[in-house]
């Protein structure tokens, strides 16, 4: 019985490769049948790497074949997303990338940037990152309000750091200095790492990042969080106030990590990683690692997924219009 199925599906498969129709089919019957190619846009060690690296051995496990990580950093993550959107799409060559390379980056560079957010097939969100504000365990700031209060007191003198031009805690910082009125003094960085130090170092007063590059801080009493970007709270803090709880919602902008297909590859090859994916999400062990990095897992339907990433283009776009934005 097996046997007589087998050979009707081959004969199919191999009908349609005749009439010039079996690409897709082919890639349902046999995706993935060799290693496949996942491009992280950064250097190895950040959180988009730990990520990669997390999903990569799941997706291994789950399909049966190599999922090899290629670290492909630079100009904000767009040469590694740039390389995804030129390849071939034949579901070989993905990209697990975040905010940076799929939203932000390729609207900075404007007219010198080579792929749109266009030029790729949203396959699926992973994590979402939640965004935390922090200061110095040794500032007098206590709470979001003690800060809000410190604000006022203090126009156009409070130090805010953030890990980068386009991040998404510049980002916050930007709704924030709307919603409260003021203005402070914004310091970018090359990354989370030296704002924090700096922060440690009282070169600073503040600093908006994503929860992975200060919760070990926080947790060892360095650093205290006053408030976290995200839609509930999050469970490794879970006495910190979201900002929409803090009367903030307009500061919604949290760091994501997605998986990305150049935008011809095959629906198949995509129906194939999406329900690997499922699974993989579903995993608990794989659930537990990505919260152990900071990360929350989540699974958002195609759709839900699409508006998600045009939503957060939109934000940018307007950041960009207005000036608050600009290229470095």
């Amino acid at each position: 019985m097996h046997s007589t199925l087998l050979t009707r599906r081959t004969a199919v498969i191999a009908a349609a490769m005749a009439l010039g129709l079996g690409p897709a089919l082919a890639q349902e019957a046999g995706y993935p049948s060799r290693a496949v190619k996942i491009v992280v846009p950064f250097v190895p060690g950040g959180n988009a790497d730990s990520t990669a690296r997390i999903f990569a051995e799941a997706y291994a496990r789950r399909l049966k074949q190599p999922f090899v990580v290629d670290n492909k950093g630079g100009a904000g993550g767009m040469i590694g997303a740039t390389q995804v959107a030129k390849a071939e799409a034949d579901g070989y060559t993905l990209m697990i990338g975040t905010t940076g390379p799929i939203v932000s980056s390729w609207q900075l560079a404007g007219k010198a940037a080579q792929y749109g957010l266009k030029d790729f097939k949203p396959v699926a969100l992973l994590t979402q990152v939640p965004g935390v504000l922090v200061v110095s365990a040794n500032s007098p700031i206590r709470s979001y309000a003690d800060f809000a209060a410190h604000v006022k007191a203090h126009p156009r003198e409070v130090k805010f750091g953030h890990p980068g031009n386009g991040t998404a805690g510049h980002v916050n910082i930007l709704q924030l200095q709307k919603a409260l009125g003021g203005q402070f003094v914004i310091v970018g960085y090359k990354g989370a790492g030296p704002a924090v130090q700096d922060l440690l170092g009282g070169q600073l007063d503040a600093v908006a990042t994503d929860l992975p590059s200060a919760l070990q801080l926080v947790k060892a009493g360095r650093l205290r969080a006053i408030g976290t970007v995200f839609g509930q709270r999050v469970p490794s803090l879970p006495d910190v106030p979201t900002m929409a709880q803090l009367k903030q919602p307009e500061v919604d902008i949290a760091p994501f990590t997605a998986l990305m297909a150049p935008k011809d590859v095959p629906p198949a090859v995509v129906k194939r990683l999406v329900e690997a994916n499922d699974a993989v999400l579903a995993d608990a062990a794989v659930r537990r690692h990505v919260e152990d990095i900071g990360g929350v897992p989540t699974r958002m339907p195609a759709a839900e997924f699409e508006q998600f990433l045009a939503r957060q283009v939109e934000t940018y776009r307007g950041l960009i219009a207005s000036g608050l934005l600009t290229t470095e």
